[in-house]
């Protein structure tokens, strides 16, 4: 604890020295402002009867996860014509709380391990140049580490770590098309890997269209759902299409990922795989509870029917959106389940059971206005859409409950039940349970 404590009073005085030293050079930068942001999440709670291979876990928390952002508005660039810069930097704190400060069980070692530090120390999560009218007035360019998210995030996203490369915004680059251009060299376990590629954005008369392509590059040894691979390199090829109305919203993406992979045994191995997710709401006005929405989801993605092939049809990113601090987000407040794979119930890539790859998402909830309170339910299923063993694709179903009291714009408290029950592919039955408070805050 003394440790902890004598890193939060240097880290108060390092962003202390950081904002002053901010706000006495910026007149002379010709900056027209000084941005600071910050959210913090505070959540207490017990994760009991978590499926782990034959058995069970839990896990009592009390996570931290804060942000504090500093940006460094409308610097003229005196040697450009019209080029302005903005300079920013975010810390990010991620702590497991006094009372817990050992993750025992395995759902948690995994999300930790992939973060700089979980005693509460702040990391850079953030720290980029952005300028604009980049070489041409159309141009926006971004440098060094930045927040980004690729369609809905099922294939690439910052996800709290924030992506270290840069990005070309290009508006108008034909007629009223969009176009970003990308390149990021993220860490992943023990090494680098390289991401490059494009998307397009064309807003038709009822709605955004949006394609892009990249390349997920791995030059180093690792272990895939199928392949043990010296490297491997997979290509993603995505379109989505989001449609926002005064009722209805619908937000539906489809991706196809192949590649090649060069094994460690000898030989090479092909991807060939697929996902797509479809989202909807509709909003309605209905009595005694007033303004309510009823939302529906149903996402797949492919997976293989053999352990022994020359080709991997299993779709499974590596910087997909799947991580909230410590804790998994997604579908489901125990599953925390992307397209590709869920909170871990064993030692496998995707959380899954061995050989089983490919998950079936469906996904129907209901959010109700009562007075101040907005009272959330969600009903999941989760069902496997390989299995290498022949057995069972019934992995879980899932419901959650929440009731969210906002006191103003700013702060949050929120209140949350779920129950996740293993199904024909688990040893038991013995459902999972969730219970926590959290509070949310920002500025």
């Amino acid at each position: 604890m003394a440790k902890q404590k004598t890193g939060y009073r240097n880290c108060r005085l390092r962003l202390t020295a950081l904002s002053t030293a901010a706000l006495f050079f910026a007149p002379s930068l010709h900056a027209t402002k000084l941005d600071l942001s910050s959210n913090v999440q505070l959540r207490s709670g017990n994760y009991q009867n978590l499926v782990y291979g034959e058995g069970n876990n839990s896990q009592p928390f009390n996570f931290e996860n804060a942000t504090l952002g500093f940006v460094i508005k409308g610097i003229h660039l005196e040697k450009t014509r019209d080029s302005i810069m903005d300079v920013g930097i975010v810390l990010q704190s991620v702590g497991a709380g006094a009372s817990t400060n050992t993750l025992s069980s395995p759902q948690f070692v995994d999300a930790a391990a992939r973060l700089p530090n979980t005693d509460g120390t702040p990391y850079v999560r953030n720290a980029y140049v952005k300028i604009y009218k980049f070489m041409r007035p159309n141009i926006t360019a971004t440098f060094g580490r930045q927040d980004f998210t690729l369609g809905q995030g099922i294939t690439l996203s910052g996800d709290d770590l924030g992506l270290a490369g840069s990005r070309l915004e290009i508006n108008s680059f034909y007629r009223n098309v969009k176009a970003d251009l990308f390149v990021f060299r993220p860490f992943l376990d023990n090494r680098f890997l390289k991401i490059y590629g494009a998307t397009a954005y064309y807003p038709a008369s009822e709605g955004l269209w949006q394609v892009y392509h990249f390349w997920e590059k791995d030059d180093d040894p690792s272990q895939d759902i199928m392949f043990n691979a010296l490297s491997k390199t997979k290509k993603f090829s995505g379109v989505r299409y989001y449609l926002s109305q005064n009722q209805l919203t619908f937000d539906g993406e489809a991706v196809i990922q192949r590649g090649s992979a060069r094994k460690a045994g000898g030989g090479t191995g092909k991807y060939e795989a697929h996902a797509f997710i479809i989202k909807g709401s509709w909003n309605q006005n209905i009595p005694v509870f007033g303004q309510s929405r009823l939302r529906l989801a149903y996402g797949r993605s492919s997976g293989n029917g053999s352990t022994d092939s020359a080709t991997d049809k299993a779709f499974f990113p590596a910087f997909g959106s799947r991580h909230n601090g410590l804790e998994r987000k997604g579908y489901g407040a125990i599953a925390g389940a992307s397209l590709y794979d869920i909170i871990k119930t064993s030692d496998t890539a995707n959380g899954m059971p061995h050989g089983v790859s490919g998950l079936n998402i469906i996904n129907i909830g209901a959010d109700l206005a009562y007075k101040k309170i907005l009272i959330s339910a969600d009903l999941y299923k989760f069902r496997a859409s390989k299995n290498a063993n022949d057995g069972s694709l019934q992995i879980a179903s899932e419901w959650d409950l929440k009731a969210s009291y906002p006191m103003g714009e700013n702060l949050k408290i929120n209140a949350v039940y779920a129950v996740f029950t293993p199904l024909g592919l688990y040893p038991t039955n013995k459902s999972a349970k969730l219970v926590y408070g959290s509070v949310s805050a920002k500025f």
